[in-house]
């Protein structure tokens, strides 16, 4: 097959992964058909299939893709020179304001995808892994210059993780029938993380 001019796979696949994220952050996973993903990427319906197997490849996708942003967030703040201690702290506020801005997709994520096939599975986990190793690397370096206490940095890191889930989850609590908003700010999370919740 010969290549046409002007041709870009990646910036294609791309731009198809770019609008399903816009969608999938303002309508419910089922409200959000391939047609319209495809109409807002300004590609057939036809291309997309040509990158991705069906929506379930094309979430995961968008999750991988959510993943390897908060990656970049974790180097870039790991590359500041700031002691460890507030690196993790930009790091918690950092992945605070980017969930803000993709927490209805985050959420539809837990509420609406069965849980994926083993490929698929197996990406997101791997992808998981190298957040985590991201996040260690900040952690390693203040246990090295003893600004942290040596626990295992990988330990560290995914419960430094885990505690962004929770950030996502802070706005609706359901109590009795009734929705409220609940205030878990980086800052609360971060000195629990840091002096724990023994008094």
């Amino acid at each position: 097959m010969a290549k046409i001019k002007g041709w870009n796979p990646e910036i294609k696949r791309q731009k198809i992964l770019d609008s399903a994220i816009q969608i999938l952050n303002r309508k419910e996973y089922h409200q959000c058909p391939i047609d319209e993903i495809a109409k807002n990427a300004g590609v057939a319906k036809g291309t997309v299939y040509l990158y991705f197997r069906n929506k379930e490849d094309i979430y995961f996708s968008v999750l991988i893709n959510l993943i390897d942003k908060v990656i970049d967030i974790a180097e870039n703040v790991q590359r500041n020179g700031l002691p460890a201690k507030k690196q993790l702290f930009l790091l918690l506020q950092r992945i605070s304001n980017f969930i803000d801005t993709y927490r209805h997709l985050f959420l539809s994520i837990q509420q609406e995808v069965k849980p994926p096939k083993e490929k698929l599975r197996d990406r997101v986990h791997k992808k998981i892994g190298e957040l985590i190793k991201a996040i260690s690397v900040i952690i390693e370096s203040g246990i090295k210059k003893k600004e942290l206490k040596s626990y295992s940095s990988v330990a560290l890191a995914t419960i430094f993780l885990s505690l962004t889930s929770v950030i996502a989850h802070q706005k609706i609590e359901i109590r009795k029938h009734k929705i409220q908003q609940i205030d878990i700010s980086p800052e609360l999370l971060f000195k629990i993380l840091m002096e724990g919740i023994e008094k």
